[in-house]
C-alpha cells in the first residue's frame, strides 16, 4: 500500500512540475507578445496566458532539436563538355565501380541526383563543393575521381539553389 501511495505522490509531483513549466512558459510567450491579461498579487504584476497554445509539447518546446542524421550523401556531377561523356564516367565510378569502398568509408548510402551540363569554367582542376557537415564525404569522393580536385565548402548562393551535399564541378577542355 506504502508502495502505491508513493507512486501516487510521484506523479503528482511530476505533474505540478510540468504544470508550473507550462504555466511559466506559457506567461513568458505572452508577455513577450504583449497578449493575455493581467492579474496583481500582493508581491508582483504578472501577465496570465488565457488562451495557451495547443498541440505543442512544453517541455521539449523551448529546446531546438537537432536535425536526424544524414543517412545518404547526394551528389551532382557538373560537366561543361557538351557529350557529359567525363561526368558518366565520374557516375559509373561513384554508382557501381567504386561504391561499396566509398559508402563503407563514409558511414552513408552514395546516390548521384544529378549529371548537369554547365557554362564552361576557365578553371583547369575539378572542385568538390560540399555543404557543411559533408567534408569527409567531399573529401573520400574527391580522392575517388581521378586527377586533380580542390575541396570547398558551398558558396552561399549554391546553398540555397542546390537540392544535393556534393556538387562535383568538372574542370574545362
Amino acid at each position: 500500500m506504502d508502495a502505491i501511495k508513493g507512486l501516487i505522490m510521484n506523479r503528482i509531483r511530476t505533474c505540478a512540475v510540468v504544470l508550473c513549466l507550462s504555466l511559466v512558459l506559457g506567461n513568458a510567450a505572452a508577455w513577450a507578445q504583449g497578449t493575455g491579461t493581467t492579474a496583481a498579487s500582493s508581491t508582483a504584476l504578472a501577465r496570465v496566458d488565457t488562451d495557451p497554445p495547443r498541440g505543442v509539447d512544453l517541455i521539449a518546446a523551448p529546446f531546438p532539436q537537432p536535425p536526424p542524421p544524414a543517412t545518404a550523401v547526394r551528389v551532382a556531377i557538373l560537366d561543361p563538355a557538351a557529350s557529359l561523356r567525363n561526368a558518366g564516367s565520374i557516375a559509373m565510378l561513384l554508382t557501381e565501380f567504386r561504391k561499396r569502398d566509398l559508402e563503407a568509408h563514409i558511414g552513408m548510402k552514395v546516390e548521384v541526383a544529378n549529371i548537369s551540363r554547365i557554362e564552361a569554367r576557365p578553371t583547369r582542376p575539378n572542385v568538390v563543393f560540399y555543404r557543411p557537415g559533408f567534408l569527409r564525404a567531399a573529401a573520400l569522393i574527391a580522392k575517388v575521381i581521378p586527377g586533380d580536385q580542390s575541396v570547398r565548402v558551398m558558396p552561399p548562393q549554391r546553398l540555397e539553389k542546390s537540392g544535393v551535399d556534393v556538387e562535383i564541378m568538372l574542370g574545362g577542355q
